[in-house]
């Protein structure tokens, strides 16, 4: 059944929050969404306002991380500016604000349900900002991605299941298994290595 037409958002957030929102993304990438993710989207040469002005023109939902961090943002103050005048504009965009702390809301944004992340689960904000209801919706939404991504799945013992190196990008052709015993302790270890970058990972058997 073909895909429905996908949910574009922008990601507003301060770089103190980029691990938590880099997970985010990702989550909503792979339950079906477009994602406007500066770290995805502007390239080395482009110009950082024109690209951010461009998201900001193009999202059916904007999110706003909240946080410590965003509440002394010029940038995110900017951003999220510009996205309450278009909202007033089209209202049938969707500012949503993710609060990863207790740091109180802009007043502008106060009387809009927020999305709690509090506990920092972003498989958990991801289904919420894109309404899916259940976890069986998020998993059925997760393998409409993989049967239509193409991806590469391999499984590493030790290490579980991979598209591409955790640490640097590299294709599954550049992974490898490895294996080594500890005789002293008779104890095997098994994982998986990257050719490209050094990434090594693994567990005992």
């Amino acid at each position: 059944m073909p895909r429905e037409q996908p949910q574009t958002l922008f990601l507003s957030y301060n770089s103190g929050d980029k691990d938590f929102v880099r997970k985010l993304a990702a989550a909503l990438s792979v339950a079906g969404a477009r994602v406007w993710f500066d770290e995805w989207t502007i390239r080395p040469g482009d110009s950082i306002p024109g690209e951010i002005d461009k998201g900001l023109s193009q999202f059916d939902s904007f999110a706003l991380v909240w946080s410590e961090f965003a509440s002394k943002s010029r940038w995110v103050k900017t951003e999220m500016e510009a996205a309450v005048a278009r909202w007033v504009q089209n209202p049938t965009q969707r500012l949503i604000p993710v609060r990863l702390d207790n740091t109180p809301l802009p007043a502008i944004l106060s009387h809009i349900r927020y999305v709690d992340g509090i506990d920092g689960n972003w498989v958990r904000v991801a289904s919420e900002l894109l309404g899916i209801q259940s976890e069986a919706a998020f998993r059925i939404a997760v393998q409409q991605f993989i049967d239509e991504a193409g991806l590469e799945f391999h499984e590493f013992q030790g290490v579980g299941v991979l598209v591409a190196c955790p640490s640097c990008g590299a294709g599954p052709e550049h992974l490898k298994a490895w294996s080594a015993t500890d005789y002293e302790r008779d104890d095997l270890y098994v994982g998986a290595r990257c050719e490209v970058c050094g990434w090594s990972s693994g567990s005992e058997m």
